[in-house]
C-alpha cells in the first residue's frame, strides 16, 4: 500500500469554472514517520455547512458607499437568453414554485472560524429591491460567498419578486446554488436543484418572437422555441439534479440533450456572427464537461474514448490545457503529452510541470515550476504555480523550504483554498505545536485585504481545524 499522497491541482479563469485534479503519486524521498496527511487543489471544498446573527441589509455599513454596484449584474447572466415582454399574454411564467420557504436549506457558520465570520443578511419589509441586489453584487464580488447564498434565498422568499419576473428569479436562483457549490455545500445545493424538475418540460419553452439581448444588430429571430433559463443555469443543474437524484447518468442524458439544442442553435441561419461564436464556445464546454461526468462516474475508458474523439473548431490554449488536465486525471499520459506537444506552449504553461509530476520527476518538476515562477512573475496565477513549487519540493523531502514558499504566499496576502490546507497540513507534519500555528494562520487570513479572488466564508475544515 502507497501512503496517502499530496495532491496539486491548477485552476483556470472561466466563465464556468472546471477543476480537475491529478491522481495520487508515491513520494520520491523516504517512508515517512507516519501516514501523510493529504492537501488538496483550491477548488477542492468539503461538504459542510457554513451561525451568524441575522441583520437587515439596510444596517449593513458600507452598503451604499460602494456606488460601483448597481445590482444590474443579474440582468447579464446570459446574453443570448431571449427577453420575455411581460405585456404578452402567454409569454408570462409563473415560478411561485421557487419562490417557497420550504425549497431552501437553512445556512449556519458553525464550522467557520470566529474570526472569518460575518453577519447573515436579510431584506426587511421597507427595503427596497435595488439595494438588497447592490448588497449581493457586493458579496459575490467580495467572495462572500455562504452569505451571497443566504442573501439570494432571502430575497426570493420575500415580497420583494414577482412570481412572473422570470429573469430575476432564475438569476438569483443560479446565484443561490451557485454560491452554494462554492462553500462547499454541494449535496445541498443538488438537493435545492431539483425544484426546477425536468428543465426539457415545454413550460420553460417560448414561442413567440423575442429580441435577444447582445446581438450585434438589432432583429426578431425566428418563432423556433427558445429556453428561458439562463445558459450557466441550465448547465450547472444539468450536473447537480445527477446528484440530487442520485443518477449520474440522468446527467449524461441531460448534458447531450443541450448539446443538441446547441447544435440547433449554430445551425440557425439568422444568428449573427457573435451569437454564433458563443454557441461553438458552449458545444466545446459540453465536450469536455461530458467527459468529466463520466470521470466522476467512474468510467475511465469511455472516458478516455471520448476525450480522444472530442473534435473542437476553434481549441485554442484553455481547451486543450482542460483536456491535457484530464488526460492526466485519466492516467493516459501519452495522450495528455501529444495534446501537450500540439498545443506549442508547454514550456510557457503549467502543462509540461505537471506531467513530470505524473510521471513521478519530481526533481524535474521543481526545476521547471522554478523558471515558470519566474516567467509568469506579477501575474495573477504566480501563486498557483509557487504552491505546486512547494509541493514538489515536499515530494524531494525539502519540507522547511516548501514551508517557507507557502508562508510567503500567505504574507503576499494569498489565502486560496488549496494553499490553506497544504500550509496546514506542513504544520502538522513538521511540529508539535500545529494547532497553535493554524489558529495563528487564521488570524493572519482574517486581517487580509478583500480582494474577490477567494472564498472568505471558509469552513474549519480548510485549516484542518
Amino acid at each position: 500500500m502507497t501512503p496517502k499522497c499530496f495532491r496539486t491541482l491548477f485552476t483556470f479563469a472561466l466563465s464556468t469554472s472546471l477543476a480537475l485534479e491529478l491522481g495520487r503519486f508515491p513520494a520520491s524521498y523516504g517512508p515517512p514517520s507516519r501516514p501523510r496527511s493529504s492537501t488538496r487543489g483550491p477548488l477542492d471544498q468539503p461538504d459542510d455547512s457554513g451561525s451568524g446573527d441575522v441583520s437587515p441589509v439596510s444596517q449593513a455599513k458600507g452598503a451604499s458607499a460602494h456606488g460601483t454596484y448597481t445590482g444590474t449584474s443579474f440582468s447579464m447572466l446570459d446574453p443570448l437568453a431571449p427577453r420575455i415582454p411581460t405585456s404578452e399574454v402567454g409569454n408570462e411564467k409563473d415560478l411561485s414554485y421557487l419562490l417557497r420557504y420550504d425549497v431552501y436549506h437553512s445556512l449556519a457558520q458553525i464550522d467557520i472560524p470566529p474570526a472569518l465570520r460575518s453577519e447573515f443578511l436579510s431584506p426587511i419589509s421597507d427595503q427596497p429591491l435595488s439595494s438588497c441586489l447592490e448588497m449581493l453584487e457586493k458579496f459575490l464580488a467580495e467572495g462572500h460567498f455562504l452569505l451571497a447564498a443566504y442573501l439570494s434565498a432571502s430575497i426570493l422568499t420575500s415580497s420583494l419578486v414577482s412570481s412572473t419576473d422570470s429573469q430575476l428569479i432564475l438569476a438569483l436562483f443560479y446565484t443561490r446554488l451557485a454560491c452554494l457549490e462554492l462553500s462547499g455545500n454541494t449535496i445541498m445545493a443538488a438537493q435545492e436543484s431539483k425544484a426546477l424538475e425536468d428543465l426539457s418540460s415545454t413550460f420553460y419553452y417560448v414561442e413567440s418572437p423575442v429580441e435577444v439581448s447582445g446581438a450585434e444588430n438589432a432583429q426578431n429571430h425566428s418563432t423556433l422555441p427558445r429556453h428561458i433559463v439562463p445558459w450557466p443555469l441550465r448547465v450547472l443543474a444539468v450536473r447537480l439534479q445527477s446528484i440530487g437524484f442520485g443518477d449520474s447518468r440522468r446527467g449524461i442524458g441531460g448534458l447531450y440533450e443541450i448539446g443538441l439544442e446547441a447544435r440547433r442553435e449554430i445551425m440557425r441561419p439568422d444568428l449573427t456572427d457573435g451569437e454564433r461564436k458563443i454557441w461553438k464556445e458552449r458545444l466545446a464546454d459540453l465536450g469536455i464537461r461530458n467527459v468529466n461526468a463520466l470521470i466522476e462516474m467512474g468510467d475511465l475508458g469511455a472516458a478516455r474514448r471520448s476525450l480522444a474523439s472530442l473534435r473542437i473548431s476553434s481549441p485554442g490554449e484553455v481547451t486543450d490545457s482542460r483536456k491535457a488536465l484530464l488526460f492526466l486525471l485519466i492516467g493516459d499520459l501519452d495522450a495528455a503529452r501529444e495534446v501537450i506537444g500540439e498545443s506549442g506552449t508547454s514550456s510557457e504553461t503549467f502543462l509540461q510541470p505537471l506531467l513530470s509530476m505524473a510521471e513521478g520527476r519530481y526533481a524535474d518538476a521543481v526545476t521547471e515550476w522554478h523558471a515558470l515562477s519566474e516567467r509568469r512573475a506579477g501575474e495573477t496565477d504566480e501563486g498557483m504555480i509557487s504552491q505546486n513549487l512547494a509541493v514538489c519540493l515536499l515530494y524531494t523531502g525539502r519540507l522547511n523550504e516548501a514551508r517557507q514558499v507557502l508562508e510567503r504566499l500567505v504574507q503576499a496576502d494569498n489565502s486560496f483554498g488549496s494553499l490553506v490546507f497544504n500550509l496546514s497540513t506542513v504544520y502538522e507534519l513538521c511540529s508539535d505545536k500545529s494547532l497553535q500555528m493554524k489558529t495563528s494562520l487564521v488570524g493572519t487570513i482574517s486581517q487580509q485585504p478583500v480582494t474577490g479572488h477567494v472564498n472568505l466564508d471558509r469552513p474549519n475544515a480548510d485549516f484542518k481545524l
